[in-house]
């Protein structure tokens, strides 16, 4: 019998397995670096960390529509709820709308400081300092939004071995 993790991860591969981030790692090593920095909050942060990016992410429209009734059919509405509150609708602005939205999620938020906190932990790794600037101002912003301290979330870090640790 597959876990529900297991379930979470099987989807999550089946979206992100082609797709790099901006540097070109395997995206996959990054929801898999989120389901473990929520790890200690429990197994629907988890799942919700591995699927955080999986609506958004699914192209084309088709595909799109059999991934959610796929994580409808498979996961409890607390976990269906968290993943809607992660996935950001086209047209909806960042900060006014999406993450005031995603507030309101309890496990959505867990998810997206250990999401925004690794975004913002590799952000190093970008050479165009402009663009790299841009998008630490971005998530220092998320993460003070969310009810963190951004500056305090930077841990740079490095990809090895297939996963991301501290530098």
């Amino acid at each position: 019998m597959t876990s529900l993790f297991d379930k979470a991860k099987i989807i999550a591969e089946k979206v992100h397995a082609n797709q790099v981030d901006k540097k070109g790692y395997p995206y996959m090593s990054h929801v898999i670096d989120i389901a473990n920095r929520v790890s200690h909050l429990g197994e629907s942060y988890q799942i919700v960390g591995l699927l955080h990016d999986a609506i958004e992410d699914a192209e084309p429209t088709a595909f799109r529509s059999e991934i959610t009734k796929e994580i409808e059919s498979t996961f409890d509405i607390e976990i269906i709820n968290a993943i809607k509150a992660m996935t950001k609708v086209s047209g909806e602005d960042y900060f006014k709308s999406y993450l005031p939205r995603l507030k309101n999620d309890k496990i959505a938020i867990k998810v997206k400081i250990a999401d925004s906190s690794h975004n913002l932990s590799k952000a190093h790794l970008i050479e165009d300092r402009v663009f790299q600037n841009k998008l630490r101002e971005k998530y220092i912003k998320v993460l003070d939004v969310l009810g963190e301290d951004g500056l305090r979330c930077e841990k740079p870090i490095i990809f090895r071995n297939g996963l991301w640790v501290e530098e």
